[in-house]
């Protein structure tokens, strides 16, 4: 997944515009919560095919490491 097409998916997960979105943003600080993680992994399963792992997905800390888990999982395919 290309980076500006995530970064987009995670603004509209947090209902911000995509530019307010960095990658080196830490989820605690963008109000990232489990909410989010439920919407996180059911869009990356429609958008892009790809599934998250939950266990994972709570030890990412950043955006970056929101990025890192799909793209790790869909190369993993």
């Amino acid at each position: 997944m290309e980076q500006s097409v995530f970064i987009s998916l995670i603004a509209g997960i947090l209902e911000v515009e995509p530019q307010t979105v960095s990658m080196t943003d830490v989820l605690e600080d963008i109000d990232w919560d489990s909410l989010s993680n439920i919407s996180f992994i059911a869009d990356i399963d429609s958008e892009a095919n790809v599934t998250v792992n939950a266990d994972d997905l709570s030890n990412a800390t950043t955006v970056a490491d929101l990025f890192a888990l799909v793209n790790g999982a869909d190369q993993a395919k």
